[in-house]
């Protein structure tokens, strides 16, 4: 008898869970949430109709949203106004689905808050912030950035608390998007090192000063850098000036 009542619980919370997961008629349901998990309260749902009729709502402390639909075609987007480090970030969120509904099946459409990787289409670019790396010429102009590789160490967590990873990266290749710029990096707080090793030549160790520091700053071989909600003509950014090199010499 007590092996036919656990089955029949268990018949039961996995009609209940799939009862969840299936879409009601007229509405719009689902969740936000960080890469691991966490519900994200105060994220904010836009439901775009095809007609131009419109709902906004922001999730609840359990980072859930319900909106009841009016006859029409749909489709759903969300963005987050996160504060930290003094400065008011805005991401895109990450939807599982950008197939257009209707009130007469419902939908759930499911948002998570990612730090990397390309944005589905329609919308453009990254989720990742990135950084400027200008390189000085005074002494030899690196065209090869892509002989370069920079080191991202991150300091403390990023800016969704989870811990971030080193990030190795080779510069860009002349005349690619890559060029002058470190992609793909996730919000925090960096030290940045760098090599500069041509082959058959002798690796020279890079110096670098935050672009947009205050004050006198001199060029170190570590240096810490934040992305920035919004930097000079850019958001998620940050911009490092580098040394010049020398010119390269055989090993």
């Amino acid at each position: 008898m007590l092996k036919f009542t656990t089955l029949a619980a268990a018949a039961a919370l996995m009609f209940t869970a799939s009862a969840q997961d299936a879409p009601e008629p007229g509405f719009v349901r689902g969740t936000v949430k960080t890469a691991a998990g966490a519900p994200i309260p105060g994220a904010l749902i836009f439901i775009d109709g095809v007609l131009d009729q419109n709902f906004q709502y922001t999730t609840t402390e359990d980072g859930a949203y319900s909106i009841r639909l009016q006859p029409g075609a749909y489709v759903a987007q969300a963005s987050l106004n996160y504060k930290w480090e003094n400065q008011v970030y805005k991401f895109d969120l990450k939807p599982d689905s950008t197939n257009t509904f209707d009130d007469s099946t419902g939908a759930i459409r499911n948002f998570t808050w990612a730090l990397t990787g390309e944005k589905p289409q329609p919308q453009m670019g990254s989720y990742g912030g990135f950084v400027y790396v200008n390189v000085g010429t005074d002494n030899f102009f690196v065209e090869d950035q892509d002989n370069i590789t920079y080191t991202l160490t991150p300091v403390g967590t990023l800016i969704d608390g989870s811990q971030g990873e080193t990030i190795v990266r080779k510069g860009g290749a002349p005349r690619s998007a890559e060029w002058g710029k470190i992609l793909e990096v996730p919000v925090g707080r960096y030290t940045i090192t760098g090599i500069y090793a041509p082959p058959g030549k002798k690796p020279q160790t890079l110096k670098f000063k935050d672009s947009w520091g205050r004050g006198e700053r001199a060029f170190v071989e570590s240096q810490e850098i934040l992305i920035l909600a919004e930097g000079n003509f850019c958001n998620l950014c940050a911009s490092v000036e580098i040394e010049s090199p020398t010119e390269p010499q055989p090993e």
